[in-house]
């Protein structure tokens, strides 16, 4: 895909988000449509391909957005030609714009209808976010993820410990519970206090108190 451009709608949006406004975005979709003016006028794709498709991965690095989406030709019916990407951001003024757009032209791709096989394109938008301190992404659970994301997901050892590590933590509670069993007579198997406490006639309590509500001292 070709250098994506902000719309002047999102030009408007990105000055409010420097302000501390939020700056959510929302999805992409793809189209067929030839331009031959300025894009950053437009304020929808010129021919859109099927409905637009949910963000699947939302990220930030330094002062810059990296979004990811997942278009699947379930709907698609015949062979189809695809040259445009629109990126949609929800502005909190005006409700939801088209932010930033490509077009590949002649040099655009085909898309294979859902008859002949599950097909599925992953698109990926850098934009750059500036000084904003509110940037979201809208990611709905049914949105699909790609092999390579859900690895890195899975493999993140900030949020993830490693099964060995998991599995050596585990080994070393175990050896402190068998630790602690082990001072008590009968390995703590078996109780071996076998007074009722009914009363405590025959009893020198020299430490706690007799709770008779229950039949129990208490230390």
């Amino acid at each position: 895909m070709t250098r994506m451009v902000i719309t002047e709608l999102g030009k408007i949006l990105y000055a409010k988000s420097q302000t501390g406004k939020p700056l959510i975005y929302t999805k992409m979709q793809i189209g067929s449509g030839q331009i031959t003016g300025d894009p950053s006028n437009l304020t929808s794709l010129v021919q859109p391909i099927d409905a637009p498709f949910p963000i699947s991965s939302f990220a930030i690095n330094g002062d810059t957005a990296q979004i990811k989406a997942v278009f699947q030709n379930t709907n698609i019916n015949q062979i189809t030609f695809a040259c445009e990407l629109g990126l949609f951001a929800q502005d909190p003024d005006i409700g939801e714009i088209l932010y930033a757009y490509g077009n590949d032209g002649s040099s655009g791709y085909y898309i294979p209808p859902i008859a002949a096989g599950t097909y599925a394109r992953e698109f990926q938008v850098n934009v750059v976010v500036g000084n904003a301190t509110q940037v979201t992404a809208n990611i709905l659970p049914s949105a699909y993820v790609t092999v390579s994301d859900f690895n890195v997901h899975v493999n993140n050892t900030n949020i993830h410990i490693p099964r060995s590590e998991f599995l050596s933590a585990i080994n070393n509670l175990q050896n402190q519970i068998d630790t602690i069993k082990a001072t008590f007579p009968d390995s703590f198997i078996h109780n071996l206090f076998d007074d009722g406490l009914e009363t405590i006639d025959d009893i020198a309590l020299t430490n706690g108190y007799y709770n008779a509500a229950y039949s129990r001292i208490e230390v």
